[in-house]
């Protein structure tokens, strides 16, 4: 949360650079409690932990993650189910993509406030769909 706020700080003041990385700190932040809960359960059920998933890369723990749900989608109930197969993917890319703009310019102003802005739209909803993940981890993985 704390990442999050001083995000939507940073884009108040017209920070935008500041905001993106801090909205982007956060949302790794998201994806590695994940793993971490992810971890924790396949640990204790005695399974197997997906290639990647101790990465450092938060790309590549994002990729292992993915497709961990993706072959147990159909597990899901249906409102965690249809969020996941439609925005999973996007939402942590266009968010990381934002960030990684700001640490690897490719032009002189590498983010605009409306990338910003769209980062801070999407990450409520990538925070939900994440939580709804660790909730069906922790509670039907078997």
């Amino acid at each position: 949360m704390s990442y999050l706020a001083e995000g939507l700080e940073c884009y108040v003041a017209g920070l935008y650079k500041a905001a993106a990385v801090m909205v982007g700190a956060a949302a790794e932040a998201v994806i590695l409690n994940l793993r971490e809960v992810t971890v924790r359960r396949l640990t204790e059920l005695g399974k197997p932990l997906p290639k990647d998933i101790d990465d450092w890369r938060i790309r590549t723990v994002s990729i292992a993650l993915h497709g961990l749900f993706e072959t147990h989608k159909n597990l899901f109930r249906r409102d965690l189910r249809e969020p996941f197969e439609a925005y999973w993917s996007a939402f942590a890319q266009q968010i990381r993509a934002v960030r990684n703009d700001v640490g690897h310019p490719k032009s002189v102003d590498p983010v605009t406030s409306d990338t910003v802005h769209a980062s801070l739209l999407i990450f409520p909803e990538l925070a939900r769909i994440a939580h709804g993940l660790a909730d069906w981890v922790n509670r039907e993985l078997a």
